[in-house]
């Protein structure tokens, strides 16, 4: 039986129709308190049957994006957000602040060996030792952020366990080891999530993560510490303000960007964070 148009074949439909809803719910095209339509309006719609959209339904009420009153409709739940922003250009001691409303969780800790791309990031020879973290970040118990941490091995050896519980593991080498960061590269883009990191983020396979790559250096330009972080798009998301520059630049562009923001959902808490606090 052929599937209805833009729904792909090897993926159930209440799955697929779920995520459509789902990113209808988180790009703000349903806002909380929104009434979704019907149960036969969707299936209308998206030219599939009433138990399709029932299934749909109750994967997104079981995670909290909607709620279903009985004579009254479904509703989009309220999942207030609190909005922590940081400085792009200026004192990386803006980046590197910690959110009191986050936990960290250690899942591994060990010393390995640098692979070759490993030791392109923080300019070691292949086969160097480093220490690789791998940590969850928590909000309200809930997790939205997955961490993996390589330092350098003659840095990471002076570092207690206890150290990658504390959250900012730059703030550690900054304290215990007096070592001061400079500056910061970080990419950005989209990703979905795996099995493995279905499991850890609680979410479903397939589900849309933020992955944030950032290499750390310290001011005499030693790279410190490469993190790769996955975080729930549902639950977190990073938002910029940007400004026309009248001369545009060599490549033509003329926005630039003036501050930031990184936003977890569920606290009301303001405050000053930054995107290099892992």
């Amino acid at each position: 039986m052929p599937r209805p148009n833009g729904f792909a074949a090897a993926v159930p439909l209440y799955y697929q129709l779920a995520g459509i809803l789902r990113e209808h719910i988180v790009s703000g095209k349903y806002h909380a308190g929104d009434r979704l339509p019907t149960e036969e309006a969707l299936s209308k719609d998206y030219d599939v049957s009433r138990i399709t959209i029932r299934q749909a339904l109750g994967d997104l009420e079981k995670e909290g994006f909607i709620k279903r009153e009985a004579g009254r409709g479904t509703f989009v739940a309220d999942r207030r957000r609190f909005s922590n922003t940081f400085r792009m250009e200026g004192s990386l001691e803006d980046l590197i602040s910690m959110g009191q409303s986050t936990t960290v969780k250690v899942l591994t800790l060990a010393t390995i060996k640098a692979s070759a791309s490993e030791a392109d990031f923080l300019r070691v020879n292949l086969g160097d030792p480093l220490v690789r973290c791998t940590r969850l970040r928590l909000h309200g118990g809930t997790p939205f952020s997955y961490i993996i941490n390589h330092v350098p091995g003659d840095l990471g050896r002076h570092l207690k366990a206890e150290a990658w519980k504390k959250g900012s593991i730059l703030r550690q080498i900054e304290t215990e080891l007096g070592i001061r960061m400079g500056d910061a590269d970080q990419t950005i883009s989209a990703s979905l999530a795996d099995a493995h990191l279905a499991r850890l983020l609680k979410t479903n396979i397939g589900a849309p993560l933020l992955s944030v790559d950032r290499v750390v250096r310290s001011l005499d330009g030693r790279p410190v510490e490469h993190v790769h972080s996955y975080y729930r798009s549902d639950i977190y998301s990073f938002k910029a303000h940007l400004v026309h520059n009248p001369v545009p630049s060599e490549n033509d562009e003329s926005w630039s960007v003036s501050s930031a923001k990184r936003r977890v959902k569920g606290s009301r808490n303001t405050g000053r964070s930054g995107g290099a606090k892992e």
